[in-house]
């Protein structure tokens, strides 16, 4: 028995992309990066500066690692009135970066 070559690959199209989106559909496969194993939202907790992430906001970055909004901006010179719902990485520039925020957290944090 021969089987049409085009029916095969729209099978196998249809099992691969079937079982991503499955696995997606019930939580057990992200490529976010926002969530961990078990669904849950990854979110910076003020121990560990190697778990702030660019799409984390900058109001809760501050509010995990206890440092007011306001010190943040003025060490890296941003906008005072930056607000706290802004993505790390919107605000990339050539004073701020998220390396650069994890670095001066480390520093502060050792004081």
């Amino acid at each position: 028995m021969k089987i049409n070559k085009y029916a095969y690959i729209a099978i196998v199209l249809v099992a691969f992309l079937g079982l991503i989106f499955t696995a997606q559909a019930t939580g057990n496969w992200s490529v976010s990066g926002k969530m961990d194993k078990v669904g849950q939202p990854i979110q910076a907790t003020g121990s560990n500066v190697e778990e702030i992430k660019g799409w984390m906001k900058i109001g809760d970055v501050a509010t995990a690692y206890k440092v007011p909004l306001a010190e943040i901006l003025a060490a890296f010179n941003l906008p005072p009135d930056t607000s706290p719902d802004k993505a790390l990485k919107d605000l990339e520039s050539d004073t701020f970066s998220v390396s650069n925020l994890r670095t001066w957290l480390s520093q502060r944090q050792a004081k």
